[in-house]
């Protein structure tokens, strides 16, 4: 007879599958690898993208603040503080040799609600429009660091909806995610954009480590330009911490996949979280 873990992980791989075919970065409201085993949280990540079209220095990345901090056993109020440093060469549209930049992104502030002792928690949550637009280098690394996030969107306020189904049984940590956002214009000459997102994570939880590999990704659900996989953007992220300790180093490796691969080949990340 099947375990309930066992089922619960068979369900999540069929899930998966469906949430592809339907529904497939503006998606995140936070990184996928915010610590949950305690009450009060943060995560701290630096990720660089390998830009195809820009000859940047080392330190041209993407910052990350994440937290997570429970307001009751079955309500925790989430956010996060993204902010982009480009310097180098820019070659996007225009060759634009040493240029600097910075901006800070969108911050976030939401909610996750649960039941008592239940792996199913839902998110709402809202991003509040402060990319700077005219920082277009900085704009676009924060953009390109994480497919999977709204963190950098302009002239928009990213609103999102999840529906999550999470699972730790003997160490080994299984989470769907299923959602949508509805990106809100500000400015009066944009349309209002419906997005369905989805992500499968799955790794291992210990005390001395912690080591996941997930998928994730969105498709634009009111575009009537091509078909549903050429409005999809979707990327695998291998994620791995280390210590004992309350505070954590770990490394993050995020692998765009499909027509997303082309202008941005990989992205290499460091990271420090922290269980308080």
């Amino acid at each position: 007879m099947m375990s309930r873990s066992f089922r619960f992980r068979l369900g999540c791989v069929a899930l998966f599958a469906f949430a592809v075919t339907l529904a497939s970065g503006h998606a995140h409201g936070q990184s996928l690898w915010l610590p949950r085993d305690r009450d009060r949280s943060l995560l701290v990540e630096a990720l660089h993208p390998r830009l195809e079209t820009i000859d940047e220095d080392f330190f041209t990345a993407a910052f990350f603040l994440d937290a997570r901090w429970s307001l009751s056993p079955k309500v925790f109020l989430v956010g996060e503080l993204p902010y982009a440093r480009f310097r180098g060469d820019f070659y996007y549209y225009t060759i634009s040799p040493g240029r600097s930049e910075s901006t800070s992104g969108n911050l976030y502030l939401g909610i996750e609600v649960r039941g008592s002792e239940s792996p199913i928690f839902g998110e709402f949550g809202v991003r509040l429009p402060t990319t700077e637009e005219r920082e277009y280098g900085a704009s676009l690394v924060g953009r390109r660091a994480d497919l999977a996030r709204a963190a950098f969107v302009e002239n928009a306020v990213p609103i999102t909806v999840a529906f999550n189904l999470r699972e730790v049984s003997a160490g080994i940590v299984s989470r769907l995610r299923l959602g949508t956002t509805i990106l809100i214009p500000t400015e009066g000459r944009l349309d209002t954009e419906l997005l369905g997102l989805y992500s499968l994570q799955m790794g291992y939880e210990g005390r001395a480590a912690r080591l996941g590999v997930a998928l994730s990704g969105r498709v634009l659900v009111t575009s009537e330009y091509g078909n549903l996989g050429e409005r999809s953007t979707n990327q695998m992220e291998l994620h791995a911490d280390f210590g004992p300790w309350r505070f954590r180093p770990g490394v993050e490796l995020k692998l765009p996949l499909d027509s997303a691969a082309s202008p941005v080949p990989v992205v290499l990340g460091v990271s420090l979280s922290a269980g308080l």
